[in-house]
């Protein structure tokens, strides 16, 4: 199989896609994205035989870690849905102003947690599923509100493309913006680069 390899020039049109997402994507209702969650778990489980034929090729893994893997990949994105409907990650804090207090009155504080904007998330040569494309980073990100940029490990292109591709497909099936979500194959030092450097990317998560 044949697969591309990024570019600078694709990394800036992806960071500038989901720029674009995160103005509708990041004001949307907690349950709207836990259903968006809940989808690409769901697609990712209707290409299961899929994921694990390629995966095996590609790694060498045997298809029980393969099989087990996948499952903690769509536990995780079900689990983040669960977390967010429940609202508790938001924090909220509201201290009221007290305009008596001596020496000086407190205004009215509050505090909530807000998403941040545009992630970039690079996937692990060592978990092909779990801690890549739609990885606990990405679950994560997505949940909080934030957009999601994927560089792709060059050791699973196969892999990480089918799950774009259930990414795409969960898109499509709740009406998200496409730019919540791209992924660019790695391959080339200067793609990653681009992508920790770009100054639309608000945050990086990596597990090494």
């Amino acid at each position: 199989h044949e697969f591309s390899v990024g570019t600078v020039d694709l990394v800036n049109r992806a960071c500038e896609a989901a720029e674009d997402a995160f103005w509708s994507y990041g004001y949307l209702s907690r349950e709207a994205r836990a259903a968006f969650l809940e989808a690409i778990a769901d697609e990712i489980e209707a290409r299961a035989d899929q994921i694990t034929l390629i995966g095996a090729q590609e790694t060498g893994l045997p298809e029980a870690r393969l099989q087990g893997e996948r499952g903690r990949t769509t536990g995780q994105l079900r689990l983040f849905a669960g977390h967010i409907r429940a609202g508790d990650y938001l924090d909220r804090r509201h201290d009221p102003a007290l305009p008596g207090r001596q020496p000086l009155p407190r205004p009215d504080l509050r505090m909530i947690q807000r998403p941040i904007g545009p992630v970039a998330v690079f996937g692990a040569s060592n978990f092909p599923l779990a801690f890549s494309t739609a990885g606990g980073d990405t679950a994560a990100a997505l949940a909080a509100g934030c957009p999601v940029v994927v560089k792709g490990h060059s050791a699973h292109p196969g892999t990480g493309e089918i799950v774009a591709e259930a990414i795409h497909a969960a898109i499509a099936k709740t009406g998200m913006h496409p730019g919540v979500f791209s992924l660019i194959q790695g391959g080339r030092r200067d793609v990653g680069t681009a992508l920790v450097t770009h100054p639309l990317i608000r945050a990086v998560g990596f597990t090494g």
